[in-house]
């Protein structure tokens, strides 16, 4: 009892000495229910993460001369998932992809068939610049543009069911793309939902691929001693991969019938094309989609509150 006697006066002295007085968390927590916001600082500025899941349906096409010079031509689908999270104070957001791609198709003739498959990692960082008077809705400019580099890492693999005209019924393709990504973003409201128009386009300036020699087999390459150099330096003038993505996300709440459903949906349009040209073997790997998907904002770490905050941007982009 006497040491907690002693510690209450020496909290008692502190507060007199600073100027400030001790407020319980029930003080804490009915100041915050009332509702009153905060403006946002640097300090304590909200970093939002747009997470993306979405389904790609189209058709595309492809050729491998290592495998045949047939160019097949087929159905291709596509799931993605993407993050995005603000960072130095709103001014700048990193993204993260993972994309899961399949095509098959057939032949001109459709006597035979060939399938493929891409597994893509990529990083992004842009810096961002917001352009209009931020609403009144949404606390955000209604157009923002951003630049930035990004890296990205390609393993796929190309399958003929039916050789024609080789020995070899498959080929693996991994490669290592440096490059430049950048898009424009229009903010904008549905029946007072904050809903965003994005559009995204990239392409690798400088990167490595691995292919091997015309006409020798994997084993060659790998296994025997005088095997032929497959690691190549990638620019524009031998490998060319261009990437269009243009969505908009429409919260479900628009709807009259759905305005208790917190979900927001994702729809757009998608275009890929990536060919490529060493040791006389051409590559070409290309895909045309619809995408439709799902998407969720969210704060991390649970920020105490943070929802309360002013200026707090409805998308990480």
């Amino acid at each position: 009892m006497l040491k907690m006697k002693k510690l209450l006066l020496i909290l008692s002295l502190c507060s007199n000495c600073f100027g400030w007085q001790p407020v319980s968390a029930q003080e804490t927590d009915a100041t915050w229910e009332a509702g009153e916001a905060v403006e946002a600082t640097p300090e304590n500025t909200p970093r939002p993460v747009t997470s993306v899941l979405t389904l790609g349906i189209g058709q595309g096409k492809m050729r491998d001369t290592y495998l045949t010079n047939l160019l097949y031509e087929g159905s291709a689908t596509d799931i993605t998932y993407e993050r995005w999270r603000l960072m130095r104070q709103c001014r700048w957001n990193n993204q993260q992809v993972v994309d899961l791609s399949y095509l098959k198709g057939k032949d001109k003739s459709k006597l035979t068939t060939s399938m493929a498959g891409r597994v893509r990692y990529q990083y992004a960082m842009h810096k961002v610049w917001r352009l209009g008077k931020p609403s009144s809705l949404t606390g955000e400019a209604p157009f923002s543009l951003y630049v930035g580099p990004y890296a990205a890492l390609n393993v796929g693999f190309n399958y003929n069911l039916k050789m024609a005209g080789s020995n070899n019924p498959a080929t693996i393709h991994l490669t290592e793309n440096f490059g430049a990504s950048a898009g424009a973003v229009w903010h904008y409201s549905l029946r007072r939902q904050p809903c965003a128009l994005n559009v995204q386009v990239q392409a690798p300036l400088l990167g490595v691929a691995m292919v091997p020699e015309y006409g020798a087999s994997y084993y060659e390459t790998f296994y025997v001693e005088d095997e032929p150099e497959t690691s190549h330096v990638t620019s524009l003038h031998n490998q060319q991969d261009l990437d269009v993505r243009i969505t908009t996300d429409i919260p479900l709440a628009t709807i009259p019938f759905l305005k208790k459903l917190d979900t927001t949906v994702r729809l757009g349009f998608s275009y890929h094309i990536e060919t490529m040209d060493i040791n006389h073997i051409v590559t070409r790997y290309s895909t045309c989609q619809f995408v439709v998907g799902w998407t969720y904002q969210y704060l991390p770490y649970s920020r105490r509150k943070s929802h309360l905050l002013k200026s707090q941007p409805a998308y990480a982009y």
